[in-house]
């Protein structure tokens, strides 16, 4: 008997779709028509996988070409592995409306199919208490994928879906472990992205965090086009957290957490759109530019690794604060540019000598590199001579005026020129 639903409890049904419910205790293969209810096994891009309650053994794709329009584990389906007879079969999902993987239920399912092939956008989500993992080969001609996650998804396989999109949705965690080549956005809307390995995006690829949502990288390291938004980017604690900003201009306005290294790549820039106070966190100018753009950065340390650029801004007063300063090796140079003397601070809690390293790799505009100098006063990094300098130069140029007067009064010159007769 075939199910042709128009409401059920499964969330990616619509109207004119046939549920086929994996019903088999005897056999695993996915083909055979008498282990799936009405006799039928799913394999149309309106019909539902669908794995529900009972005892059932753990499916097996077991041919190449099946398409469905979703798989879904219902409200009181066991654990389940649905998985294939070879390790390399292909299943397709979804049609022109979209394709969906949903597990309802309050169990771990996981889905070890070689590849699933989306023939359009889908989306892949958890609404009760129970997992979803997927080390599947996830593939496809462009479609744009979201992840919402009640209980955690976790996709170890790779994610290859060209230029497609991929958006995180839902207060639980999507755990990466694959070696991504999508290039299309990655949108943080909820809840978090968490790297079960490193270099889990595509360097070109842009990230975008919203308020509230957290891209955390574990300790692991990664390399991205750039990032934007007003969430999080949680470095993780051992220190080791890595991340760099490969391209273009990344304007961020959210929070820097945990303990890790933000590395600003060659053509990269990093503009504040907020304040940001972190010792744990430090700033490697990799030959990137970072604009402080207004606001103040307390950071742990700044180490440069290429010829870079920090733009104080022309408009607004901005403070950058670092404990410490220090080059990769003394060929480099640091130039600093819309720097203004009592408006803009540039502050280290550790000290430097004039004319060594690293001052005399740090370039103000209009200034030289041996203009550059520490106070210890203030723990301030300017060109500007400190205020006993300026006194020491007035004061050499008046007594310079003092003793022309009175080499001219010796030859009788007056003050205006002319000799006594």
């Amino acid at each position: 008997m075939l199910l042709f639903v128009s409401c059920v409890g499964l969330a990616g049904v619509a109207s004119g779709q046939t549920v086929r419910t994996w019903t088999s205790n005897s056999d695993q293969r996915w083909s055979r028509n008498a282990n799936w209810s009405g006799s039928n096994a799913p394999n149309a891009s309106n019909e539902i996988a669908e794995f529900g309650t009972g005892s059932q053994l753990n499916p097996q794709l077991n041919a190449n070409n099946y398409t469905v329009r979703g798989i879904s584990f219902s409200t009181g389906a066991g654990s389940y592995v649905v998985g294939d007879d070879n390790g390399s079969r292909t299943l397709k999902i979804g049609n022109g409306s979209g394709g969906f993987i949903e597990n309802l239920s309050g169990n771990d399912q996981l889905i070890s199919i070689a590849t699933l092939q989306f023939q359009s956008s889908a989306t892949i989500s958890t609404s009760g208490t129970g997992a979803l993992a997927i080390s599947s080969t996830l593939t496809g001609n462009n479609p744009n994928l979201t992840f919402d996650a009640t209980s955690d998804i976790t996709v170890s396989g790779n994610i290859t879906t060209s230029g497609g999109t991929l958006t995180k949705q839902g207060t639980g965690n999507l755990n990466l472990s694959g070696a991504n080549s999508y290039t299309g956005q990655t949108t943080l809307s909820a809840g978090a992205i968490v790297l079960q390995a490193a270099n889990v995006f595509a360097d070109s690829g842009q990230i975008s965090i919203f308020s509230g949502a957290t891209l955390r990288l574990n300790d692991l390291t990664d390399i991205i086009g750039g990032v934007t938004g007003s969430g999080a980017i949680d470095f993780g604690s051992a220190g080791t957290g890595q991340l760099t900003l490969g391209a273009g201009t990344s304007t961020f306005a959210g929070s820097f957490l945990g303990s890790g290294s933000l590395v600003i790549g060659a053509g990269a820039t990093l503009a504040l759109g907020a304040d940001f106070s972190n010792s744990s966190l430090n700033i490697i100018l990799d030959g990137g530019s970072l604009n402080l753009s207004g606001h103040s950065l307390s950071i742990g340390s700044l180490n440069v690794s290429g010829n870079s650029l920090i733009d104080f801004s022309a408009s607004s007063n901005s403070v950058l604060q670092t404990n410490s300063l220090g080059f990769a090796n003394t060929g480099l140079l640091l130039t600093v540019q819309n720097w203004a003397d009592a408006a803009d601070y540039f502050y280290s809690q550790t000290g430097y000598a004039q004319g060594s390293a690293p001052l005399d790799q740090v370039q103000f505009q209009g200034w030289t590199t041996s203009d550059t100098k520490w106070q210890s006063y203030d723990n301030q990094i300017t060109p500007v001579p400190e205020p006993g300098a300026y006194g020491a130069v007035f004061l050499a140029a008046g007594l310079a005026i003092v003793g022309i007067r009175r080499r001219r009064q010796r030859e009788g010159v007056q003050p205006d020129g002319w000799k006594q007769q």
